[in-house]
């Protein structure tokens, strides 16, 4: 019974970790890609002098629609498993 709960336990503890992986996982390809289009690296903050509205709205909407997919993805699969998933 004990060892049943730290099974449960630890594929919790997967099943809430592997989505942010994985969305950390696309953004950095997405940062990959964006310097192969653009010829820059990323803005890493808006504020940042030099950084054109441009640059900082492509940035964040590739960004988040990449990673917002790639968690999605994950959650989906995980509750296709039967693992626990975020509500």
């Amino acid at each position: 019974m004990k060892s049943s709960g730290m099974k449960m336990l630890a594929l919790t503890g997967v099943a809430f970790a592997l989505p942010a992986l994985v969305d950390r996982v696309a953004r950095r390809v997405a940062g990959r890609g964006f310097s192969a289009i653009t010829g820059a690296a990323p803005p890493r903050n808006p504020a940042t002098p030099g950084v054109s509205w441009g640059q900082a709205i492509l940035w964040t909407a590739l960004a988040g629609a990449i990673g917002g997919v790639a968690r999605m993805s994950a959650r989906r699969a995980l509750s296709g498993a039967g693992l626990p998933a975020e509500e």
